[in-house]
């Protein structure tokens, strides 16, 4: 898992129909050292269920956690990376 921020949303003309009605977001990873928060230069496209929107701070999973975070107990899911949480306040 990483900890992100929005950066806006991807458009696509054509996807796979497991993947209708789900918004594919860039989200850029957010690292903390000495120095404070920063952005580390990773950018991930990550489906996101919660409607997150660009600015707001997210927690994304990856592999078998983003599958179950986007239908439970489902091995034939195509996402790699998904937005798991919306983090209001730290």
């Amino acid at each position: 898992m990483i900890r992100g921020v929005v950066l806006g949303q991807v458009w696509a003309t054509k996807r796979n129909p497991r993947l209708a009605g789900k918004r594919l977001l860039l989200v850029a990873e957010v690292v903390e050292d000495a120095a404070g928060r920063r952005r580390s230069g990773r950018v991930v496209v990550a489906a996101d269920d919660l409607d997150a929107r660009v600015g707001d701070a997210v927690v994304v999973a990856f592999g078998s956690g983003a599958r179950n975070a986007e239908e439970a107990c489902s091995r034939d899911v195509l996402s790699d990376a998904a937005i798991v949480q919306i983090i209001d306040s730290e």
